[in-house]
């Protein structure tokens, strides 16, 4: 016999007696009140790398600041320069 699906709703095992670890408080509504959820940051780069990326993009867009008011704003073209 080939199983055509899984059934997950019967992975969590057998209940025990007694047993309380998934009762939560309840509000006035009835709702569980859920203990806050306070992660540990991870972080993707080293702080090193982070602060010389940053102090790169600051400069990248300083320059593109100043050409900007020296020439105009990058998104205006005239035709003949699309054409080229």
């Amino acid at each position: 016999m080939t199983m055509d699906k899984i059934d997950t709703q019967g992975l969590s095992g057998p209940t025990t007696k007694g047993c309380k670890d998934n009762i939560f408080p309840k509000d006035e509504n009835g709702e569980p009140i859920y203990p806050p959820f306070n992660p540990t940051p991870l972080p993707l780069i080293e702080p090193n790398l982070r602060e010389e990326l940053k102090a790169l993009i600051n400069e990248v867009l300083n320059e593109r600041e100043l050409r900007k008011k020296m020439k105009g704003p990058y998104d205006v073209y005239r035709l003949d320069e699309l054409q080229e």
